[in-house]
């Protein structure tokens, strides 16, 4: 018998062909030995540095004064010869970063926007489809088939109601979608009761708001009962976070971590010991503080991104923001032999309960704040149940009055909340981190926050 799942994977064959070829390939090459990878990535380098010369003007005026020329870039120990790319010197040279070869198409994307300015890039759409043809090998390690339902948790749709509106992109790929950003227990019976929560093989999304779904799940009593996986991304994956999904869904949960800017994605295999790191889209560095590589096992180091495969806007020793550690090189169970990373030491933050029983995770903020020029920073921490502090750290293209702030964030995000503004650097944690959401009402209670 014909099953939806195949109609929707066949579909995926004749309208994504490109990204379907590209999964094949992927999967093709876990079995790469590290000769193998380097060598790809040796030659991927030499391309891209001479493409960079010759049609990217940042990249040929800033490497003037360290290479003579890109024959010097023999592969990817010779990377350290290149200046680093900061998020700063990004957005203040998009248009030399651009490339000025002809017939390149491409469209815009956006950075996450996790520190409130976001940047609108140009990728390639062999790009495109090659980050998406990693995220479904990720999910297929997960258990996961091509065509299956799987439920996306996340989105803007903050305060759009009960439902959530479906594209016709979801409808091919099998994709569903809640919210994220707008967490009731109306909106969780919704879910519950519709036809294909039933179907769902995978939930795909944030692990704050997935956290969040989970303990509204368990309230009615209800789990999807076909559902293989659940796969977090965008945030850390704090161990509780991880358990408490465990513990509701009952299945396993896998996380992964990765960028569009940089290009960089490591995810989780079948056995969950540590994040395989894809290496054909992105080359990682790991460097310590005084810039050198850290090859050791379990040291921490920054990660550093270089993007192979989009030439619309090449990324070349890219500053992520992120802290890393390398896992292990040795092949895993599953047999997979790309070297993992460990849990990565990114962004992270709580969530805001607001009144009527309303939860609202990170990526509804994140998604809201990036649309503010002119921020550096900011954080939203709950001082009581109907009260939110906002603190903007704000850069000199920063525009708004606090007026507008507060209005924006009535519109947004909620009406019901009391919404007072500090123009002042987040508070940082004892590690010197930001919480984007930091709850000290739920913590005043005696409740275990982040």
């Amino acid at each position: 018998m014909v099953t939806p799942s195949f109609l929707h994977a066949a579909a995926m064959q004749l309208l994504v062909p490109e990204r379907m070829r590209l999964v094949r390939r992927v999967r093709s090459r876990e079995h790469w030995t590290a000769a193998q990878i380097r060598d790809h990535q040796d030659a991927r380098v030499r391309e891209l540095v001479a493409y960079c010369w010759q049609h990217v003007p940042y990249y040929r005026r800033t490497w003037s004064g360290a290479i003579s020329g890109p024959q010097d870039i023999r592969g990817v120990a010779d990377l350290a010869r290149l200046p680093r790319l900061t998020k700063d010197e990004l957005r203040a040279n998009l248009d030399a970063l651009t490339t000025t070869a002809p017939n390149i198409r491409s469209s815009p994307a956006r950075s996450g926007g996790s520190t409130g300015r976001p940047t609108v890039f140009r990728m390639t759409h062999h790009d495109e489809q090659l980050a998406w043809a990693q995220m479904y090998t990720a999910w297929q390690w997960a258990g996961w088939r091509v065509g299956e339902p799987f439920l996306a948790v996340g989105g803007e749709s903050i305060g759009v109601g009960v439902g959530d509106r479906r594209t016709w992109k979801d409808r091919i790929v099998n994709r569903w979608t809640t919210s994220g950003s707008n967490l009731t227990l109306e909106r969780t019976k919704h879910l519950a009761a519709s036809p294909h929560f039933a179907r769902i093989r995978l939930i795909y999304g944030y692990p704050s708001a997935i956290f969040e779904l989970c303990d509204l799940l368990r309230t009615i009593g209800a789990r999807p009962r076909l559902l293989r996986a659940v796969v977090c991304t965008a945030e850390v994956l704090r161990p509780d976070v991880r358990k408490g999904i465990a513990d509701a869904l009952g299945v396993p949960v896998h996380d992964q971590w990765g960028m569009n800017d940089g290009g960089l994605f490591a995810a989780e295999g079948p056995d969950r010991d540590g994040l395989h790191v894809f290496f054909e889209r992105g080359v990682l560095e790991v460097l310590d503080e005084a810039d050198r590589p850290v090859d050791a096992i379990g040291q921490p180091g920054r990660a550093v991104a270089t993007c192979l495969t989009n030439l619309a806007t090449p990324f070349v020793r890219y500053e992520t923001g992120d802290d890393v550690h390398w896992h292990s090189r040795d092949a895993a169970p599953s047999g997979i032999t790309w070297p993992r990373i460990g849990p990565v030491d990114g962004r992270t933050g709580d969530v805001i309960h607001a009144p009527g029983d309303r939860r609202i995770a990170m990526p509804g903020l994140t998604l809201v704040m990036r649309w503010i020029d002119g921020l550096r920073q900011y954080q939203f921490i709950q001082t009581a149940p109907d009260a939110v502090t906002v603190r903007l750290d704000r850069a000199s293209d920063f525009a708004w009055s606090e007026a507008q702030v507060i209005d924006y964030l009535r519109q947004k995000i909620s009406d019901r909340l009391h919404w007072t503004i500090v123009f002042d650097r987040p508070e940082l944690t004892a590690n010197g981190k930001v919480l984007i959401i930091r709850n000290d009402w739920l913590r005043s209670l005696g409740r275990t926050r982040p």
